[in-house]
């Protein structure tokens, strides 16, 4: 399906320019800027790769799915009234969980057991050649170009990896701007010589600043800033 889909939809996408998007050498952890999810569904879409996306645990599931859109999405944050949050969480929980399912989607969890059997998940998949992407913004349903702070949990994949294989995980920035462009920028790698922990967050500001030098390579910064002032 998932396949299919991307056919589907490019079409539709066809004044995106993706020639700034690259296939990493798997196995890759894409990082992608969530910007209320207009990142993860471009890059879903459009990137040259297939890798498998981690997805917040309800949305794999129809009953879960439903009262997320029902009592969360539509009736919280976007204030519509019950019936027209009913029909369309009722619609989108029959389509959502499959769709993210044919992704090979990793449900994310938040308890500590279910992170750790996500992580194995998630590392198996990259030891046998997948890659992965996932979107780590704190404040996931911001608009904002610039990425700001993120969750560091992630980089533990590289721990995993590296006991598994000798050999560093590439983290590859990738951003999809308001100016209609995917792009990827240079993969972010641990060194040897230095301890995991002393790395982590170097690590993490180097694709912090990534993204945020494809956000200015697309226009991106100065545009925000420009609408500013």
């Amino acid at each position: 399906m998932a396949r299919f889909l991307r056919a589907g939809v490019r079409p539709f996408l066809h004044r995106w320019d993706t020639s700034g998007a690259q296939k990493a050498q798997p196995p890759a952890v894409y990082v992608v800027h969530h910007r209320n999810m207009s990142g993860p569904v471009h890059t879903l879409a459009l990137l040259p790769d297939e890798p498998r996306p981690w997805v917040l645990h309800v949305f794999l599931d129809r009953h879960e799915c439903f009262a997320q859109y029902y009592g969360y999405t539509f009736r919280k944050r976007f204030g519509w009234p019950a019936p027209a949050a009913w029909a369309a969480a009722g619609v989108l929980s029959l389509a959502v969980p499959a769709v993210v399912r044919s992704f090979g989607a990793i449900p994310v969890y938040r308890s500590l057991k279910e992170t750790r059997d996500m992580m194995e998940q998630s590392a198996q998949a990259l030891l046998h050649g997948e890659s992965i992407m996932l979107c780590p913004d704190v404040a996931y349903d911001s608009a904002a170009p610039a990425t700001g702070e993120i969750y560091k949990g992630f980089l533990q994949l590289e721990k995993l990896y590296h006991a598994g294989t000798g050999a560093h995980l590439r983290f590859v920035p990738v951003y999809c701007g308001k100016t209609k462009r995917i792009v990827t920028g240079k993969p972010v790698c641990f060194s040897d010589g230095a301890p995991f922990r002393t790395q982590r967050e170097e690590v993490a500001g180097r694709i912090v600043d990534g993204l945020n030098a494809l956000a200015a390579a697309c226009g991106e910064l100065e545009r925000e800033a420009a609408e500013k002032s």
